[in-house]
């Protein structure tokens, strides 16, 4: 058909030109919806990151509960009043009949009468111990001072070694032992016994491989503790018994309060059952400013090591 001049001819847009350019406003959703969760992703983000820093922080000196009046007895480690130590692994605080009860610990904790306590595998705010603080939970019960060494976690959740003392915490310090598996450490810290007594104190869960306990973490903590000045106790789970390969580097430095006691009750701390002797694997060891006078293992089934309990004076006395 012939058309008259000057007549404008339209003809349609093939399809692809058309679709290459959307209608304004068509992708306006996606790109707020993206823009919403990018924005939430970064400040999930940084609140993560926030909150992590934040409980590191206070994993490492956390503010003790209420510590129970000792002036009317007088300060221990003295030869009147020898200082009673505590190493115990409490496994979450299960018991072996499956149950979590840190009021079972405490009890025991209070029983003995312990002025100083290290604890082992110790939740904070972890689902499979019903998210309980138990350091502060068990301090609480006690009216001790504590502090917690989170080895593994993010941000309030976390499981480590922790210290409760009848006396003030006055310096608190988490060592970050090396290792191939689950992280370990060393929570280091000091106690004022008075103006004139002032105690390190270390406890630590070193690790299942040998590997790892034999290629740093003991030097790592010989590494700290030699450094340090006046007397210093060092208690723990070591995961391997008396005269291992690793704990040849402490006996220089340190000495096992188990051979050097003078009177001992008791020898396995794990694996004490169905009249098993058990194997001797948690440790108390002294500086040679310190002399035990005994050494005794706690009947319990709280947990499934013993809680070992030493009694301390000063060498000499």
């Amino acid at each position: 058909m012939d058309l008259p001049l000057g007549t404008n001819l339209r003809l349609p847009a093939p399809p692809a030109a058309r679709s290459a350019v959307p209608p304004a406003g068509r992708h306006r959703p996606v790109r707020l919806t993206r823009a919403i969760f990018g924005s939430l992703g970064t400040a999930i983000l940084v609140v993560a990151l926030v909150v992590s820093h934040w409980s590191y922080l206070d994993a490492r000196p956390v503010a003790g509960a209420l510590v129970a009046e000792a002036a009317d007895a007088g300060p221990a480690l003295t030869p009147a009043r020898p200082l009673k130590v505590m190493t115990f692994n409490i496994r979450h605080a299960q018991g072996d009949d499956g149950r979590v009860s840190v009021e079972r610990i405490a009890e025991i904790l209070r029983a003995s009468d312990a002025d100083v306590v290290g604890l082992q595998e110790v939740d904070r705010r972890m689902p499979r111990s019903g998210w309980q603080d138990q350091v502060r939970q068990i301090a609480a019960r006690l009216g001790y001072d504590y502090a917690f060494g989170r080895n593994l976690g993010i941000g309030p959740v976390g499981f480590g070694n922790a210290v409760l003392s009848r006396y003030p915490i006055i310096t608190r310090q988490n060592l970050s032992l090396p290792g191939e598996l689950e992280p370990r450490g060393a929570l280091v810290i000091t106690i004022n016994l008075d103006r004139n007594h002032l105690i390190t104190f270390a406890d630590t869960h070193l690790g299942l491989s040998a590997t790892d306990r034999q290629g740093g973490q003991v030097a790592a903590i010989v590494d700290d503790l030699q450094k340090l000045s006046g007397p210093v106790i060092l208690v723990g789970d070591f995961n391997d018994t008396a005269g291992a390969p690793e704990q040849a580097q402490l006996s220089g430095l340190l000495k096992d309060s188990y051979g050097a006691a003078e009177k001992r009750d008791g020898e396995g701390t794990f694996g004490v059952a169905a009249g098993r002797a058990g194997e001797r694997i948690d440790f108390v060891w002294l500086s040679g400013d310190l002399k035990p006078l005994t050494w005794s293992t706690v009947p319990a089934t709280a947990s499934d090591h013993l809680p070992v309990v030493v009694e301390v004076v000063p060498a000499g006395t």
